[in-house]
């Protein structure tokens, strides 16, 4: 294999690791083979060095000055006078016959400005690493680093001679900017040509007198179509408008649609837009400032002006929304960026409950990008706030951003950091400060709520209205994140990349692997986006709201979809509107505050007698949930930690998800549960089946993933409900998948981790006794799990440090360990060590106990709950005390702790996890039931329902949702609760 093709096979994913598979991929989507490429990368290095030599053979920039200003700020000027000089030289003769610019020598200096932070910013990393190079061997004259530096600056930079060698050693980055800085100086001549030519209508219609261009202000938004990109401006009376290089109707029409529909149903305008004067292929837009709210009362408006926003961009399958799009201004969320506002969703071959409750999400408020949201990366376990609706505190960028250090010195390098991000436009300011959007959570959903039912009770007007305003209007087409496209841009600006075009170009064939190229439409996209990001642009593609056809910025036809047009499915979406459409709207409104830890309850909880039984009010809840789709059922949830959250479909876990739903569903005798189990095992199975044996670390544990489902199908086994086809072989196909993972698995708590796994695995052994292959494994993996945890425990003397807790904590394990204790001999090594281990922290944990016995927890966990606080400890210490573990004080203890829990004040939650109803459920299993117990959970249920009914949203799970609060109110239920809790 040549070095060339081994440089380029590390450019792809595993899929293409060798030369037989390069060449097929190269064949099959290029013109040439392996060999071919291999030939031209070779004979590029020639044709590179003279393409170089025929650029720089003209000497004329050598005399070329930049201003002062410049020279401050751009130490590596000379490197591009050569390229930025030809074409400041080209818009200097063009400016002589414009007569619309105000001051054509400083709007020149400003346009050179930005020629040259444009070249820096493409080029920084090869400079800095010719700049280490150059130092490497020795070629930077000087006694220290800083005076090594000024060398590279005031004598290499200065000689042909040496940008002719920099130049010849990265022939690809010359091109690059040269073809940069052609589109840009045509784009400079086209926006002045444009100003020129529609001064009047301009001073015409925003009321502008006798006005000259005094600068254009670039960098406002990515380029896109050859450079082209929105631009602001600035004009001779201090004024500003926008330049923006597409046409506009739709935003013209937006505003029509506006007017109208206010004056129809008797509102104050209800969407709020800057003036467009929108020309065929260009416009120019009113510049609106942030503006501060005047009033607290301008605070609220704001909120519900954007709630009626937020339904409309819902209604109109709107996506994009987030905070650099609507800018806040007083009281009014103006629509700064419409290009997606009328969305197009290919048509999808739904076979499965699972898309399909994707699909629900997707076309939900969830995907307006409005409502508070976090942009998170994995790799870097941070968020950044991206919703319109937000905190307005600091952002930081999730994702690292190159900063040059140690500038001055030819040790210059580049680090990697994470930079603070300005305010979002729409962040709301009041008295100079930034407002959360936590306290007006309902001013937004009053807004939403008006905004629907108009439109519910008034579906043909508004349709034909939709129809009237939004024929054939041109809109966006997104095929694919821009980050994805920008983060693509940056990677190839590589140096390594630089050195010869077909390095460069088999870097841009990555594309293709973003993709399924045997389909025919994501061929065509992938290889135009190709095309674009050669030139330098961000990807940008285009479609009629009438028409299937999408096309690029350029207007070149690409592909034309089959299914219904942008008008076709707005059409439908108003039809599909519904009063239980409508509070599945609320609750994801309601769950992105909750998510994002912007959720205050701040209103009193309904005061009314709950007219039905809390049984019946709940199950009826509960259906009215639900999804469904060829016969199998689920739910919505949320997974939310650290301010950032996901609104999904249930998966199967045991905590929020369907595992738990059949656990709770099965436990009580009720004809409208029973007529949907086998829905939701169904639904389950199918999701599990959809993994194809994949499942993640972070899915794996008996409350959290897999593992949960198989304790599952071992209770339902042994109450006689079939839930696989054959359980035998399901428990050990998961079990021999999941082996090697568990065996490296390092989280040792009950929840995620390896002591929910060991008793789920003694389950397992207990249910399928006359499986030997599946106990057999069973066992070989408990026994692996059991050495480990009571190797962890005399090497460190606790599980899990400072957390005695139940669900994240050390009495996690210790009750799973006891209860695979039972299975053991008498007299094995086995069972006395954990013996030992148990009795070992019992005793020193007695010790630290102060007078008041208040059991020292984890930082930040509520004392009377189950997941982390006494609760769950207490129901530990039952457990070992029921099951006779030799130890004088447990009795004692329980009883203490039970009688002092039942005794306490209540907390402010209800749920199992921690609250109120999980506690007095374990502590009825304690003492035993009595009517006393039984009263408390009732009327502790009715509160988290009056809450749910206040602050609705989709938590259906037993954990901390309203099946588990069912459960407690029945016998069955409870009983079924608790065994949970403890995996028996």
């Amino acid at each position: 294999m040549s070095n060339i093709s081994k440089k380029w096979l590390k450019l792809f994913s595993d899929n293409i690791s060798d030369e037989e598979q390069l060449d097929r991929f190269l064949t099959s989507n290029t013109e040439n083979n392996l060999r071919e490429w291999e030939r031209k990368h070779k004979q590029y290095e020639q044709l590179g060095r003279e393409y170089i030599a025929q650029q720089l053979s003209d000497n004329s920039w050598k005399s070329y000055e930049t201003s002062e200003n410049l020279k401050i700020r751009i130490h590596w000027l000379s490197l591009f006078k050569p390229l930025c000089y030809k074409y400041i030289n080209r818009l200097s003769m063009y400016l002589n016959s414009i007569v619309s610019v105000e001051n054509k020598e400083k709007f020149l200096i400003e346009i050179e400005s930005m020629f040259f932070e444009m070249c820096m910013n493409i080029s920084y990393r090869t400079v800095v690493l010719e700049i280490n190079d150059l130092r490497r061997s020795s070629r930077l004259i000087g006694d220290d680093s800083e005076k090594r530096y000024n060398f590279f600056i005031d004598t290499l930079l200065k000689s042909r001679d040496y940008i002719l060698e920099f130049y010849q050693k990265y022939p690809v980055l010359y091109e690059l900017l040269d073809r940069k800085l052609l589109n840009i100086s045509d784009y400079v001549k086209e926006i002045i040509t444009n100003f020129e030519m529609n001064l009047s209508d301009i001073e015409k219609y925003f009321g502008f007198e006798n006005l000259k261009l005094s600068n254009i202000k670039f960098n406002v938004g990515d380029t896109h179509s050859n450079g082209k990109s929105v631009c602001i401006l600035e004009l001779n009376n201090k004024r500003k408008i926008i330049y923006k290089p597409r046409n506009m109707s739709v935003d013209v029409n937006l505003d029509l649609f506006s007017k109208e529909f206010a004056s129809q149903f008797s509102l104050p305008n209800v969407l709020f837009l800057p003036r467009t004067l929108s020309k065929s292929s260009y416009s120019f837009v009113e510049f609106v400032e942030v503006k501060e709210c005047n009033s607290r009362h301008d605070v609220e408006m704001y909120y519900e002006n954007i709630g009626m926003l937020l339904a409309f961009l819902h209604i109109f399958g709107a996506k994009d929304y987030h905070g650099e799009n609507i800018l806040s201004c007083e009281s009014y969320p103006y629509l700064i960026d419409n290009e997606t506002i009328l969305h197009f969703s290919e048509k999808e071959s739904i076979d499965s409950s699972i898309q399909r409750m994707y699909d629900v999400v997707a076309d939900s408020v969830y995907s307006v990008g409005i409502l508070p949201m976090t942009l998170y990366s994995v790799n870097n376990d941070k968020g950044m706030e991206v919703g319109a609706l937000n905190s307005g505190e600091k952002r930081e960028s999730p994702y690292q951003t190159h900063q040059l250090t140690n500038i001055g010195t030819d040790e210059i390098r580049i680090e990697n950091v994470f930079k603070e991000i300005e305010d979002f436009p729409s962040t709301v300011r009041y008295m100079g400060k930034t407002v959360s959007c936590k306290e007006y959570r309902e001013n937004v959903l009053y807004g939403f709520e008006l905004i629907y039912r108009i439109i519910l009770k008034n579906r043909n007007k508004v349709q034909k209205m939709i129809m009237k305003y939004f024929e054939n209007c041109e809109t966006r087409y997104i095929y694919r994140n821009t980050n994805i496209y920008v983060q693509f841009l940056e990677t190839s600006h590589h140096p390594d990349l630089l050195r010869n075009k077909y390095d460069f170009e088999m870097y841009m064939l990555r594309m293709l692997e973003y993709g399924n190229v045997d389909n025919e439409f994501d061929k065509s996209m992938i290889k135009d986006e190709i095309n674009q990001l050669r030139k330098g642009d961000v990807p940008i593609f285009y479609t009629s709201s009438s028409s299937n056809e999408i096309y690029n910025g350029l207007h070149s036809r690409i592909y034309s979809l089959e299914g219904d047009n942008i008008i076709k499915n707005v059409s439908k979406r108003i039809c599909s509107l519904s009063e239980e459409n409508l509070l599945r709207q609320q609750r994801i409104i309601n769950m992105a505050f909750m998510g994002s830890e912007l959720f205050i309850k701040n209103k009193k909880l309904k005061e009314r007698k709950l007219l039905k039984k809390l049984s019946s009010n709940i199950i009826e809840r509960i259906l009215s949930a639900k999804l469904e789709f060829n016969d199998e059922i689920s739910w919505l949830n949320m997974l939310a930690m650290n301010k950032n959250y996901e609104i999904s479909p249930m998966d199967y876990n045991l905590y929020g998800g369907t595992s738990g739903m059949i656990l709770g569903i099965s436990s009580i005798q009720d004809d409208r549960l029973e007529s949907i189990l086998r829905g939701v095992i169904d639904y389950t199975n199918n999701y599990i089946e959809s993994c194809q044996g994949n499942f993640p670390l972070s899915k794996l544990g008996a409350f959290t993933g897999i593992y949960g489902y198989l304790y599952v199908t071992c209770v339902l086994r042994q109450k006689g409900i079939k839930t696989v086809d054959n359980s035998e072989e399901f428990i050990y196909n998961i079990l021999l998948s999941t082996y090697n993972d568990v065996r490296k698995f390092d989280n040792l708590d009950i929840i995620g981790g390896l002591a929910g796994i060991l008793a789920v695995l003694v389950k397992i052994e207990e249910v399928m006794v006359h499986s030997s292959k599946v106990v057999q494994l069973a066992h070989v993996m408990s026994e692996e799990i059991v050495e480990k945890l009571i190797e962890v425990y005399k090497k460190q003397g606790y599980w899990m440090e400072n957390d005695p807790g139940y669900a994240h904590g050390n009495y996690g394990v210790i009750t799973q360990l006891f209860k695979y204790s039972k299975l053991c001999n008498e007299e094995s090594i086995e069972k006395n060590n954990i013996i030992f281990c148990i009795q070992d922290y019992l005793n020193k944990e007695r010790l630290q106990l102060k007078t008041d016995k208040i059991v020292p927890l984890r930082k930040n966990a509520k004392y009377y709950s189950w997941c982390n606080g006494i609760v769950g400890i207490v129901q530990a210490k039952h457990y070992l005390m029921v099951n006779e573990f030799p130890d004088q004080y447990l009795e004692e203890e329980v009883r203490y702790y039970a009688t002092e829990i039942l005794n306490q004040r209540l907390n402010i939650e209800n749920s199992i996890c921690h609250g109120n109803v999980g506690n007095l459920t374990i502590i009825s299993s304690i003492i035993g039931d009595n009517s006393e117990i039984n009263k408390k959970i009732l009327s502790e249920s009715e509160l988290y329902l009056l809450d749910k009914l206040t602050y609705d949203c989709d938590d259906w799970g037993i954990l901390t949702g309203e099946l588990g609060i069912l459960m407690a109110n029945y016998e069955t239920g409870r009983a079924m609760l608790n065994n949970v809790l403890l995996l028996n």
